[in-house]
């Protein structure tokens, strides 16, 4: 069996298909059906791995390696798709072990949709970890993950796993601080541990190579891999209208879906060419492969691969005004090239630099340059009162003033209740989001960057009225330090579940907390 990591190695361009698993047992009909096209897809010798999704969407099904097992054995690669919505990180370590366990190495790492359905209602979340988090546990586990004996205190570690980690982002965003929060993420992850890249879906081949750009500009050599999702009229009007988190349709693209239908084969062959065109487009712009998706049946899958294969000789420039399809007002991080429609690597927007910082003060209240300026004298590592304080919060532990330390931790509750909406975690990252508390105002309590569904800086949570933080994050970031300090150039934050209820000024003097497990005890 070729792994796929050795393939990407060779330079070989890989095909890789989505399969969805369904709800229910596989020997049921629709699990039937669906074991019989992944036998099919195995025998392909043109396809190096399948794909497979957990919860997609949110829904309750099967779990993704009750496939990835068949699959193995029938002698081709798989990739698991990891997420973080269902489990915490204790049952998101157990299944690492037990993949690796059964010789699974790739996996697609995703914070997850937010559940839709479930058992008697809708599932509770539980983004313990988000992406960029688990990408981190997991690169741990491919060092040898290091345990202690709580008896002994002895350290251990533990067998090294091999895993080949993947991770996604969403370049197909409206605005400059969507687009720029995804790339900073993707930084994050890619210094986590993710060693190739599939972006989430989208239809603008300009975008596409404006990812490539990023990638250059910042001199990160890992494989993109092109995500290729089979249209039909209703996905295309999904995609269109944001019901599906992080899948983009332009106006003008679902117009020709549209128009496509009323052919004699409703619209089918337009399809097929059109995912045909992405392939071939996508392998032109130094792409290592395509992600497959869309198809429920394997003639469509393999009447797109010989379709690819025709258009292989097709005129490059008919390709690309095929495949762009840009949205009214969209922001673009490179120039276009006008020979050939796509980015100038060499040429940023010049808005980008040439910012008007009253573009983004409508983030920055009097309240908020407030916060900032009691950050600077009192909770900074370097500010002239942190010593102090950290005195008091260490006298306040004593046991005769236990009082004393209920009476301010009471009060400390009240002000960040009051100023912030305060969930009590004890491990707090207000000075991380620009003093937006994540556990109040993200519905996935995102700690390391925005998830990739937000649509024209909406939640994808809230039926779009209200803000995405990290869009009002990277705009009070912008109005203060401009381009030179990104907003996201810190580890992974891994919240300390054992601080809940605590005092998070005491964790911060009292170097408790993530902050300053990231300053001390990293070094």
């Amino acid at each position: 069996m070729e792994q796929l990591r050795e393939a990407l190695k060779q330079g070989r361009f890989v095909i890789g298909a989505e399969l969805v698993t369904t709800r229910g047992r596989l020997q049921q009909a629709n699990g039937q059906r669906l074991l019989g096209l992944a036998d099919e897809l195995s025998r392909d010798t043109r396809l190096s791995w399948l794909s497979f999704t957990d919860n997609a969407g949110g829904n309750p099904m099967i779990a993704p390696d009750s496939l990835a097992g068949y699959v193995l054995r029938q002698g081709k690669d798989v990739v698991i798709n990891m997420t973080c919505k269902d489990g915490n990180r204790n049952m998101l370590e157990s299944l690492a072990w037990k993949y690796a366990s059964e010789g699974v190495q790739n996996l697609l790492v995703l914070t997850g949709d937010y559940p839709a359905s479930g058992y008697r209602g809708i599932a509770g979340p539980v983004f313990d970890l988000d992406s960029v988090g688990l990408l981190t546990m997991l690169s741990d586990l491919n060092s040898g993950l290091k345990t202690v004996n709580p008896k002994t205190g002895q350290e251990t570690a533990l067998d090294k796993t091999d895993f080949f980690l993947g991770c996604t982002v969403s370049p197909f965003k409206m605005t400059e601080a969507e687009l720029m929060m995804q790339f900073q993420k993707l930084m994050m992850k890619i210094n986590a541990g993710a060693q190739f890249v599939i972006p989430q879906l989208g239809y603008d081949i300009r975008k596409s190579h404006e990812l490539l750009g990023f990638l250059t500009e910042n001199q990160i050599n890992i494989p993109l891999i092109a995500n290729i999702y089979l249209l039909s009229p209703g996905v295309a009007r999904m995609f269109n209208q944001g019901k599906i988190a992080g899948c983009t349709v332009s106006d003008g693209l679902l117009e020709r879906v549209y128009q496509a239908r009323q052919s004699p084969d409703k619209g089918k062959s337009f399809y097929i060419n059109f995912a045909a065109m992405q392939i071939v487009a996508h392998r032109q712009l130094g792409y290592k492969g395509a992600y497959i998706g869309g198809f429920d049946n394997y003639a469509d899958f393999k009447a797109i691969l010989e379709r690819a294969a025709v258009l292989e000789s097709a005129s490059w420039p008919d390709i690309v005004t095929e495949l762009t399809h840009p949205r009214a007002g969209e922001f673009y991080l490179y120039v276009r090239d006008e020979q050939t429609g796509l980015a100038d690597h060499s040429r940023k927007n010049p808005d980008y630099y040439t910012y008007r910082r009253r573009d983004f003060r409508r983030h920055v209240s009097l309240a908020y340059r407030f916060y900032r300026l009691v950050h600077r004298v009192c909770f900074s590592y370097s500010s002239p009162l942190f010593g102090g304080a950290a005195r008091w919060y260490r006298l306040l532990e004593k046991k005769r003033l236990r009082w004393l330390n209920r009476l301010a931790y009471f009060n400390e509750k009240m002000w960040k209740t009051a100023l912030f909406g305060c969930q009590e975690c004890g491990d707090c990252s207000l000075p991380d989001i620009t003093y937006l508390c994540p556990g109040e105002n993200c519905a996935k309590n995102l700690r390391n960057g925005p998830c990739g569904g937000s649509q024209n800086e909406r939640c994808e949570l809230t039926q779009r009225e209200k803000d995405c933080i990290w869009v009002k994050a990277y705009c009070r970031n912008k109005y203060y330090q401009g381009n030179s300090a990104p907003l996201l150039n810190h580890p992974a934050v891994i919240r300390d579940h054992s601080l809940r209820f605590t005092s998070g000024w005491a964790n911060c003097f009292l170097l408790r907390d993530h902050n300053a497990y990231q300053r001390f005890r990293e070094q």
